[in-house]
Formats: structure tokens, C-alpha cells, sequence
């Protein structure tokens, strides 16, 4: 079995999110996903990404350094599976609990909504914390 691996390391700053997803939109492109699977793997890596520079390093003191976003791609004969890594403090977005859609509108608490749909748009969504480092790996199969 041949598993390409392709990376990329990104400033953890907002204006470079965009870089990161189309990265992984030409890789899902590349590996023979349709346009529908390509979209979702834009939104979960920008949702994820933004997640981190606004949560996850806002939270820690970085003066001396420009915090990274890493993204290890591997694709495999019948998957895609992108992992993001981070050096922010340890934190595993699959242990929030999931908001509830049949909630009103009114009533619904901010915050949750954008890994609902990760995990909704994902195969299969894990999380590690390993080497001193967050990383949240995303697989959606090739169809």
C-alpha cells in the first residue's frame, strides 16, 4: 500500500488560513474526491485553524516566538486523512459536548457548533495530545 504524506506549516495568524485549506483542497482534489468533499474538508480545516490562533494561542504567551500550525496530509488508496498540530495548551474539542440542534434558536448557547459540523463533515475525527502537542486528525473517505 503507497501512503503519500505531504505537509505544511503555517504562521498560527488568521490572514494565513486560507493557505492551509487549499492546501488540503488540492490534495482532496488530487486524490479523486468530488467537489462536495472537497468543500467539507475547506470548512473543517478552516474552522479548526481558526479555532486554534483564537482559542488556543490567545491563551498563552508567545512573545518570543510566532506560534506554528502544522498539517500532515496522508493519502492512502481509499482515504485522505490531514492532521493538524499545535503547540497550544492541550485541549480536545471531541470532549465538548455536542450542542442540540432541536434547541430554539433563542435558547441556544454560543460556542460548540463549529466541531458539530467538523464531525459531521469528517469520516472520522480523533484527538491526541502526543510530543507536547495537540493534534486533531481528520479522515474522510475517497469515494
Amino acid at each position: 500500500m503507497t501512503i503519500q504524506e505531504h505537509r505544511l506549516r503555517i504562521p498560527a495568524l488568521q490572514e494565513k488560513v486560507k493557505e492551509a485549506c487549499e492546501f488540503v483542497s488540492r490534495l482532496a482534489r488530487a486524490a479523486g474526491m468530488n467537489d462536495d468533499a472537497i468543500h467539507r474538508y475547506y470548512l473543517a480545516i478552516e474552522e479548526i485553524c481558526t479555532n486554534i490562533i483564537e482559542h488556543g494561542y490567545s491563551q498563552a504567551d508567545y512573545a518570543d516566538q510566532q506560534p506554528v500550525i502544522d498539517l500532515v496530509c496522508r493519502q492512502y488508496p481509499d482515504r485522505l486523512s490531514v492532521t493538524i498540530l499545535d503547540d497550544a495548551i492541550p485541549f480536545n474539542p471531541l470532549e465538548r459536548a455536542e450542542p442540540n440542534p432541536t434547541t430554539a434558536l433563542e435558547e441556544r448557547e454560543g460556542g460548540g457548533w463549529g466541531i458539530f459540523f467538523v464531525k459531521k463533515y469528517m469520516d472520522r475525527v480523533t484527538y491526541q495530545y502526543a510530543e507536547q502537542r495537540n493534534q486533531l486528525t481528520l479522515e474522510k473517505r475517497i469515494r
